[in-house]
């Protein structure tokens, strides 16, 4: 096989392992829209108040120890601060209402 023959196999091969790296490094993140819900609903759970609004940062890395807030508005008008914290490397958090 001649190197011009060969040419369109390196050049896919190179491809190929590229998009593989590339793919290595992608950063998994938290859903924020199901953090959200679940904040919501172990709010009211514990409360009997719901939440009419609320805002998490989008596209937070999962990282064990991470911290970050949310903000959040009850049904009584009342503006809130979230505190959550990131207790693993699999998306699971703890919170709580400063």
């Amino acid at each position: 096989m001649s190197l011009t023959n060969r040419k369109p196999l390196l050049l896919f091969a190179a491809g190929l392992f590229a998009l593989t790296a590339a793919a290595c490094q992608t950063t998994l993140t938290l859903d924020d829209v199901r953090l959200e819900q679940e904040i919501t609903d172990q709010f009211q759970q514990q409360t009997n108040v719901a939440l009419t609004a609320i805002d998490c940062p989008d596209d937070r890395p999962i990282l064990q120890g991470d911290t970050f807030t949310c903000t959040a508005t009850t049904e009584l008008d009342e503006s809130l601060t979230i505190s959550v914290t990131q207790t693993d490397n699999t998306g699971k958090v703890n919170w709580s209402v400063n």
